[in-house]
Order: C-alpha cells, then sequence, then structure tokens
C-alpha cells in the first residue's frame, strides 16, 4: 500500500471530497493505463525478436493501419466540426441587445468546447483501445510462441540415451 493510499484508508469516507475521490479515481485510471503500456513494451521487446515472421509483423503492420485510420477520421471529424462552429459564426446575426450578445457568443463557446471533449474522450478511447488489443494480440503471440516450443523436439537433448557413451564404446 502506498503511502497516498494509507493515508487516504486513514481518513473516514464522510469527510472526502469528492472533488477528492474524482482526482483519486483519476490517477487509479492514469496509473492503470501506464501499468498496461509498460507491460506492452516489455512483453513486446522480449517476445517480438523472436517472433519476426512475416506473418507477425503483417499483423503488426495492419494493427498500425487501423489505429492511423481512426485517427485520420478523428482528425476530419475536428476540422468539420471547427468549420461548422466558423460558419454559425458567420451567420449570426447583429445582436440588439447586451444579452443577446453574450447567449450567440456563449453559443459558440459551448459548442467548442463540446467538441474538444468530444475530441478528448475519442483519443483517451482510442488509447484504451489500442492497449487493450495490442496486449491481448501480443498475448496470443507469445502463448502460440511457447506452445510451439514445447511441443517440438529439442536437438541435442534426448530423454533416453540409444548409444553408450563414447568411452564405453572404445572398449
Amino acid at each position: 500500500m502506498s503511502f497516498y493510499e494509507s493515508i487516504t484508508a486513514a481518513v473516514p469516507p464522510a469527510f472526502q471530497n469528492p472533488v477528492t475521490q474524482r482526482l483519486d479515481s483519476l490517477g487509479q485510471l492514469c496509473s492503470q493505463s501506464v501499468s498496461r503500456q509498460w507491460n506492452n513494451g516489455l512483453t513486446a521487446a522480449a517476445a517480438l525478436p523472436s517472433l519476426a515472421t512475416p506473418d507477425t509483423l503483417y499483423e503488426a503492420w495492419a494493427l498500425q493501419l487501423a489505429v492511423w485510420q481512426r485517427l485520420q477520421k478523428q482528425g476530419e471529424q475536428w476540422w468539420n466540426g471547427l468549420a461548422a462552429i466558423g460558419a454559425e459564426r458567420g451567420e449570426l446575426r447583429r445582436a440588439n441587445t447586451l444579452s443577446k450578445f453574450f447567449e450567440q457568443e456563449y453559443n459558440l463557446y459551448a459548442q467548442f468546447g463540446e467538441l474538444v471533449s468530444g475530441q478528448f474522450t475519442n483519443l483517451l478511447e482510442l488509447m484504451d483501445n489500442i492497449q487493450v488489443d495490442y496486449g491481448y494480440w501480443i498475448a496470443q503471440k507469445v502463448h502460440a510462441a511457447h506452445a510451439a516450443t514445447e511441443a517440438r523436439p529439442h536437438d541435442g537433448v534426448s530423454s533416453t540415451r540409444t548409444r553408450k557413451p563414447a568411452v564405453e564404446n572404445a572398449a
């Protein structure tokens, strides 16, 4: 248990601030994400040199291509959203009152905030999907490599001797 966790556990829930609880949740989620990424990196570094077959490289390339396509689509959505906000800004009429002016401006800012929020959420979903999908893929590759290694006979090693040692054959 970390120092922070022990202090947090000592404070009764009734005295914990909701903001503190949300920040704690954010910290845990970030920690899980970093841990997944670290584990995937270590597994890939250890396994891929022995798995560098054309099929594996093709599958890795296909995963990268899928990520690129999703990022490209998200980029298009971003620019389309900005263009829509810009077009709406150009169509605003001159406000007759101060309240109408701020209503129009706030509406544009709210649309921009929604666009940023959606983009950020989509990027984080993509990151989570990449980590989980890549972790699953590399685990399958490692499992298949271990199964193949265990299934084939080991060269130069036999479980029973069929010949006598060379010393006895000489006599």
